[in-house]
């Protein structure tokens, strides 16, 4: 049974190019790479890919959005959206190529600034099925050089009233208390010596790479389509919970998260909208609000709101 390595592109052949390479170099196992481009909007990516993985592989296929998809698979499918629809619904395009091929059992959900430095598919794959209540395993994930701990890969989820008083005070550390809901949320910040353990229990993954069973993502309907940007991983988790499964993280398997290379041209007050929109979607449909938290909160959007209006007249 194959894993099914799943890449979502924006406007960067370069680093997509280079993630492939890695796998390539380190990588045992038995995969298929399914590549989505998310609607990028200069010709010249999608037209690097696609000769890179024809120069590159003998046994792939380029899809247009639109096209049907066939039973089974290539080594490397290029599916190429024609519109940017966010990393939910991008992913969930590159999900329903893999649910269609009955040879994949396993996704490897994996940002194009994901650089593979030793061969971790194997032991993923190997705790996913060890543990009966395991839902998502995820490798620790280092900074580029493997300098520093990117420390969003061990999270707990966020508490309701942090993720309001946030929003309240408009992303400004007001009485230090976002950076102390932050310290207490990234469990290697709270307890560095939890990077000995060989594996760690864990609520949030990082949505940078993380592995599933397939039939679950399927199960759970993938990600959440109504969210753009953000929140991603908190929906998963809140849907992982119901179920009654854990996520883990193996602290001694490691990648490298170059880091945020999709959305550094991106404009400010877009993605501050993304994260209001998310944030607001998420705490209405997944978490339950008390009367004051509702009040609070809608107090919050109102003025979220007005600093991106401020910042879209200043640019």
């Amino acid at each position: 049974m194959f894993t099914a390595i799943i890449i979502l592109n924006y406007n960067n052949s370069e680093d997509t190019i280079k993630c492939i390479e890695s796998v390539e170099r380190y990588n045992s196992a038995d995969v298929k790479y399914i590549v989505v481009d998310n609607g990028s909007t200069r010709q010249s990516v999608v037209t690097e890919i696609s000769e890179y993985i024809k120069g590159k592989f003998s046994d792939s296929l380029i899809i247009k959005e639109g096209d049907s998809i066939p039973q089974y698979l290539p080594h490397v499918s290029f599916y190429v959206s024609s519109v940017n629809d966010g990393y939910a619904k991008g992913n969930n395009k590159g999900l329903n190529l893999a649910y269609s091929d009955d040879t994949i059992d396993n996704v490897l959900i994996l940002n194009s600034d994901i650089l593979f430095v030793e061969d971790i598919i194997p032991k993923l794959k190997g705790t996913l099925v060890s543990l009966p209540n395991c839902a998502i395993v995820s490798p620790i994930l280092y900074k580029k050089d493997l300098l520093g701990i990117d420390y969003n890969c061990a999270r707990k989820n966020h508490k309701e009233w942090e993720l309001i008083l946030t929003y309240l005070f408009l992303y400004k550390d007001i009485f230090g208390i976002r950076s102390n809901y932050e310290a207490k949320r990234k469990m290697f910040v709270s307890n560095s010596s939890l990077t000995q353990n060989d594996l760690l229990p864990i609520e949030l993954p990082s949505g940078s790479c993380m592995l599933m069973s397939k039939d679950l993502m399927s199960q759970i309907g993938g990600f959440d389509p109504r969210t753009f940007l953000y929140f991603e991983e908190n929906i998963l988790y809140k849907k992982i919970e119901k179920l009654g499964l854990q996520n883990y993280l193996l602290p001694k398997s490691k990648c490298i998260h170059l880091g945020a290379t999709s959305t550094q041209k991106v404009s400010g007050a877009f993605l501050l909208q993304c994260s209001l929109d998310s944030a607001s979607y998420y705490l209405t449909h997944y978490c339950n609000l008390t009367f004051i938290q509702k009040i609070v909160w809608n107090i919050s959007k109102v003025l979220f709101s007005i600093k991106i209006k401020l910042i879209r007249l200043i640019k």
